[in-house]
């Protein structure tokens, strides 16, 4: 992880930074329980430790790391817990959200989901990380059409920590090839503009990701 990876824009260097280093827990670069020192981050990014605190916290309210007092920020484990907490919530919420946006879906949003709905098409389960964004940005389309901005702002805090979860969908055989076609029939559904089949292929797309991951984390299903 250096300087070079954080691309120069318009975005808050701290955000920048929380990117950098989300991305890289993410893929497993950086592992559960490793400690993140702001002097050492300081040096291999050449900036300042301000932004760098920054970043932590903000990293710290998406639920990637714990900062502890006297051992500073320590990237966090997701537990079996966490994942059944994140689905929970997800299940009765971004079903909602899609709904909520059917009737202000355009050509333009199809066109984009019609898109990342090919590229997954092509796309390899050993690019995982590509794999991943290219799911969460499908997701983001029609939640941020939703209408609803304490909606899209629940949704996109969890979405972080749903990528996290997300991995296993994307590296083990077999669901990447389900989300191609759970995505294919959303888009089916979006293109109708039918709100209640919307609703239910989003539920039904939520739950199939929910149990597939807690059978990888050894969870029986609920």
């Amino acid at each position: 992880m250096g300087a070079k990876d954080i691309n120069i824009d318009n975005t808050p260097l701290s955000e920048k930074i929380a990117l950098t280093i989300r991305n890289n827990i993410i893929k497993g670069i950086i592992k559960p329980g490793e400690r993140l020192v702001e002097p050492k981050l300081s040096e291999m990014l050449g900036i300042s430790r301000t932004p760098i605190r920054e970043a932590l916290r903000l990293l710290e309210m998406e639920g990637f790391i714990e900062i502890i007092p006297r051992r500073g920020a320590v990237v966090t484990t997701l537990t079996d817990k966490d994942i059944d907490d994140i689905f929970v919530i997800k299940m009765k919420l971004e079903p909602l959200a899609s709904k909520l946006a059917v009737p202000h879906i355009d050509k333009h949003d199809l066109e984009k989901m019609r898109d990342l709905v090919k590229k997954m098409d092509t796309g390899s389960s050993k690019a995982v990380s590509q794999m991943i964004n290219w799911n969460y940005d499908f997701h983001r389309i029609f939640i941020y059409k939703c209408g609803n901005e304490r909606l899209i702002k629940m949704l996109e805090g969890l979405q972080q920590q749903f990528k996290r979860a997300t991995v296993y969908s994307f590296s083990i055989d077999g669901r990447t090839q389900e989300v191609r076609d759970e995505h294919n029939e959303l888009l089916e559904a979006f293109e109708k503009g039918d709100e209640s089949l919307v609703e239910k292929v989003v539920e039904k797309h939520v739950y199939n990701g929910w149990q597939f991951i807690k059978k990888q984390y050894g969870v029986s299903q609920s």
